[in-house]
């Protein structure tokens, strides 16, 4: 806004006055005028204007306010990769994953059970029906993520058919992992298995006869790479044999890629019907996350058949 100030400036005439009456002019004296008053000048004063206060603006607010931090344990290959790849995808639905651990141990089922972590990403869904009656709970599958084929490796021969008669196999003794090892030495024709064991009670003690005479020795799955040396051949999970640098393009045998054992997403009862579980289920299926599988482990991964 603008105002407008004036300046008059006037100057006074001077008069002299004497015994009550006006004294006259001398001869020839011009009679004193008054000065003409001067032009009004108008001057413009701009004021300063004012500054806007920039304000949150209430998407910002409600975008705050409406995101989810999702807590949970996954193992480090190729889970945490694969859910670290979503991060974009999931920061969009407003999600934020906070991994807690990526190094197995026996408490990550506790932390689940007990609520500790809002899911788990490091089981099949056998598995999952394995602790659920070993610790007798209650567990659900929010659906598969990717499946990593069940494989035989060696350190010292090259093909199934380079090895030796009576040739010493590990397998891991967790009655999932060891069901889908014997599975794959059964497809194979090494041996015949009792048609009714289940991923449950899986042992050798369910072979009912040996077609190629091999030696197999059960034992704790953290245990098989480091000793593998002592072994013509041995069982792991693909995502510890990437965690420790092993070609897993280099395979004796494996199972096949319509392997039923996807690795899923595993919550209790209280998160069944979270919808930020639901959302990252979604992108973790989603085109963008399988190509991001298939393009990053060489066929060891492979995107879970919906």
């Amino acid at each position: 806004m603008k105002k407008k100030l004036a300046v008059l400036l006037v100057a006074a005439a001077m008069l002299t006055g004497c015994g009550g009456g006006q004294e006259s002019a001398a001869p020839n004296e011009q009679p004193a005028q008054e000065p003409a008053a001067e032009t009004v000048e108008e001057v413009e004063v701009s004021e300063p204007e004012a500054v806007p206060v920039e304000e949150e603006s209430a998407e910002d607010t409600t975008q705050a306010s409406d995101k989810v931090v999702l807590k949970c344990v996954c193992d480090l290959t190729p889970h945490s990769e694969i859910l670290n790849a979503a991060a974009d995808q999931l920061a969009q639905e407003g999600i934020e994953l906070d991994i807690v651990s990526t190094t197995w141990d026996a408490t990550w089922n506790d932390m689940l059970i007990d609520g500790d972590i809002d899911f788990a990403y490091f089981m099949h869904v056998p598995a999952m029906e394995s602790i659920e009656e070993e610790m007798g709970a209650t567990l659900y599958s929010m659906g598969g993520v990717h499946v990593e084929p069940y494989a035989c490796f060696s350190d010292k021969y090259a093909s199934k058919d380079e090895l030796p008669e009576n040739a010493v196999i590990a397998i891991p003794n967790d009655s999932s992992n060891e069901y889908r090892a014997l599975k794959v030495l059964e497809k194979e024709g090494f041996l015949k298995l009792n048609p009714d064991m289940t991923a449950i009670d899986a042992s050798v003690d369910q072979i009912e006869e040996y077609m190629i005479p091999i030696e197999i020795v059960e034992m704790d799955q953290a245990n098989i790479i480091p000793s593998a040396a002592d072994f013509d051949a041995y069982f792991v999970n693909v995502n510890r044999a990437l965690e420790a640098n092993i070609d897993t393009t280099a395979y004796l045998m494996r199972e096949g890629e319509d392997s039923e054992y996807a690795n899923i997403i595993t919550v209790t009862e209280a998160n069944k019907d979270n919808e930020a579980i639901k959302k990252l289920v979604s992108v973790l299926q989603s085109d963008e996350t399988k190509k991001f599988i298939e393009e990053n482990f060489n066929g060891a991964v492979i995107p879970a058949k919906q």
